[in-house]
């Protein structure tokens, strides 16, 4: 990603924090707005007018895709496949797709089992998910002694929870000093890191690389579509 793309995209995860924490101080009460910052109750512990995981999706997840210039689909589905549940997101600007699960701030561990459960689903061709809480990103991959979706296990993971906590301090979205210095430099770093991380290109890249050697192998030409895709990204 070049330096000129990054600084903006950066800029524009700090507006979409800014704009999250806005719409969350005004929708429960400042006791609950601080604790859910700090990570001591989830947004499913608070009354709210919508369910806290679409109340995550529509409000932060999806706004911070839309900010470093993912494109998705909202509840893939897989043809020929009688499923109740389904994944909530895939990636589609990426050539390798990942799919996601959203679950409701400071709840992500409540989705592990559902973003495994999901990588075994058949017709979705790549083999990564990302779980997130908003907050916290993971992505879920093959293990690195191989296997496709039988054992996928966390590969990658960012987080912007002390970003959440810094913008709500510059922003003022409370009125005291919370933080240590320390926690507002790793919040500044955390909404630098998190374009370069999800960057299209970056994850198509780390995709192939962290895929085991017999398996990328594989799945390449099982789906030669992406090869074109690729070129110029994995060489």
């Amino acid at each position: 990603m070049h330096e000129d793309v990054a600084d903006a995209t950066a800029l524009a995860v700090n507006r979409v924090l800014d704009e999250f924490l806005a719409t969350l101080a005004e929708d429960v009460s400042k006791r609950a707005f601080k604790r859910l910052l700090f990570g001591k109750q989830t947004l499913g512990d608070v009354d709210l007018d919508y369910k806290p995981e679409t109340y995550t999706r529509f409000n932060l997840v999806e706004p911070l895709l839309t900010a470093i210039d993912l494109q998705y689909q909202l509840e893939p589905r897989s043809t020929d496949i009688n499923r109740n549940r389904w994944p909530d997101i895939k990636l589609t600007s990426s050539a390798i797709p990942y799919i996601g699960e959203v679950k409701a701030l400071n709840d992500i561990d409540s989705g592990r089992e559902e973003i495994k459960e999901y990588l075994g689903i058949d017709g979705f061709i790549g083999p990564y998910g990302i779980l997130t809480d908003g907050a916290e990103w993971l992505v879920f991959g093959p293990p690195d002694d191989g296997g496709r979706t039988s054992n996928p296990v966390v590969r990658k993971r960012c987080s912007l929870s002390d970003a959440l906590k810094t913008v709500a301090l510059v922003e003022g979205h409370w009125d005291e000093d919370l933080l240590s210095s320390e926690i507002q430099a790793t919040g500044i770093d955390q909404i630098e890191a998190f374009p370069r991380m999800f960057h299209a290109d970056e994850l198509d890249t780390w995709a192939l690389e962290k895929m085991p050697p017999t398996y990328r192998a594989e799945f390449l030409s099982e789906h030669e579509s992406l090869q074109a895709s690729l070129d110029g990204v994995w060489e």
